[in-house]
C-alpha cells in the first residue's frame, strides 16, 4: 500500500490501522475554490487526483490519497501562507462553528478499484481575543494546517467542542477506511 501524502499526521493515523505502507508524494496541482467544483466536493476530488497520479506509477499497489479543508461561512480555508494569514483565519473562526471535510480516495489500478468519500466533522471555536490567537500561534506551527489549527495541538485553547470523528479533523477519517482496508487487504 502507498500513502500519496507526506503529511506526518496522516502517516501516524494510517500506521494506527496496522497496515504496512510506503509514502510517495503525488506532486499534483490541487483544485482550488475557484475551479468550478462545489466546495464540499473539493477534498474528495483532490484526494482522487493524488491517488490516481500515484496509482499510474504503481498500478499493482493500493494507493490512498487524502485532502482536508476547513469551510466557514461558505469560504474554504486551506493552509495559510503567512502568520498574518493564520491570525486572520483564527479570528474568522472565533466563536463560530465550521466544517472540516477530509476527502479520501483509494485507488488500485490493477484491480480496477476506486472508492472516494468525504469525512465530515463540525467544530465550534471558543470566542478568541487577539491575545488568545497570538498565544496559540506561538505554540503551534499553523502554516502547515488547514484553517491554521490542529485539534490535537493545544486545541483546548481554541476549541469549544466538536461533533464527528476526531481523526477526520486531524486529517484522515479512520472508521470507514479501516473497514475498507480490512476487506481489500485480507483477500
Amino acid at each position: 500500500m502507498i500513502l500519496a501524502s507526506r503529511s506526518p499526521r496522516r502517516k501516524e493515523l494510517l500506521a494506527s490501522c496496522g497496515v504496512e505502507f510506503s509514502i510517495y508524494d503525488a506532486g499534483v496541482k490541487e483544485l482550488t475554490a475557484d475551479s468550478g467544483v462545489a466546495l464540499e466536493q473539493l477534498p474528495a476530488q483532490n484526494a482522487l487526483l493524488k491517488a490516481r497520479a500515484v496509482a499510474e506509477r504503481f498500478p499493482g499497489e493500493l494507493v490512498l490519497g487524502a485532502d482536508t479543508m476547513v469551510i466557514c461561512d461558505g469560504k474554504a480555508l486551506g493552509k495559510p501562507g503567512s502568520l498574518d494569514e493564520s491570525f486572520r483565519m483564527l479570528r474568522m473562526l472565533s466563536g463560530k462553528s465550521h466544517e472540516v471535510i477530509t476527502g479520501v480516495a483509494l485507488v488500485w489500478k490493477e484491480k480496477n478499484f476506486t472508492e472516494v468519500w468525504n469525512g465530515v466533522s463540525h467544530v465550534r471555536f471558543k470566542k478568541l481575543s487577539g491575545e488568545n490567537i497570538e498565544e496559540y500561534i506561538s505554540l503551534v506551527n499553523t502554516l502547515d494546517k488547514a484553517g491554521a489549527y490542529a485539534v490535537q495541538e493545544h486545541g483546548e485553547l481554541i476549541i469549544d467542542h466538536f461533533d464527528g470523528e476526531l481523526e477526520n479533523i486531524i486529517g484522515l477519517p479512520l472508521i470507514r477506511l479501516k473497514q475498507l482496508l480490512h476487506e481489500l487487504l485480507q483477500k
